[in-house]
């Protein structure tokens, strides 16, 4: 209980410092004299408004889940670990994660693509990152981990039901 609970301000603290160090970094003055610590947007090639506005509904969605998470282990109990609300948080904080992860790699590649195609290019060169790629395999292990919380949850209120 204890380390739910912890874990939960984390998530908290998490979320926050999410939408805190995105938001310096779409709206940081670098030039600022005195800054010791800046926060900088990549851009990896678009312009900085479509950076910008990708960055934002990343962090928007990857604190979304990091909520859904805390709300789980908020409600953690010693006699309700896989009851239907822990669970429905858990789903949503596996479905927002892998919304993240897919908007992560391909936000980048159809901004990339819609403006080639408003300026007439006749290519386009998309990149992929192989660590954006790698993170829906942890994600895909979540959606798993939250199915076994349904089954959990469903012989919990059956056994439940039994005695």
């Amino acid at each position: 209980m204890h380390a739910a609970r912890a874990l939960a301000i984390v998530c908290w603290l998490g979320a926050l410092s999410c939408l805190v160090i995105t938001g310096a970094g779409i709206w940081a003055d670098r030039s600022a004299p005195g800054a010791t610590v800046v926060a900088i947007l990549s851009t990896d090639g678009l312009p900085r408004a479509w950076a910008a506005s990708i960055a934002g509904a990343l962090a928007l969605v990857t604190c979304a889940a990091l909520v859904e998470l805390a709300r789980m282990l908020g409600r953690v109990t010693p006699d309700a670990l896989f009851s239907s609300a822990i669970t429905r948080h858990f789903r949503r904080f596996a479905a927002l994660l892998m919304a993240a992860a897919v908007l992560r790699v391909l936000l980048p590649a159809v901004a990339t693509l819609w403006l080639a195609s408003q300026s007439g290019a006749g290519s386009v060169q998309l990149t992929f990152s192989g660590d954006d790629l790698l993170s829906l395999l942890p994600v895909a292990v979540f959606f798993f981990v939250a199915r076994l919380f349904d089954e959990a949850a469903r012989l919990e209120d059956d056994q439940r039901s039994i005695v």
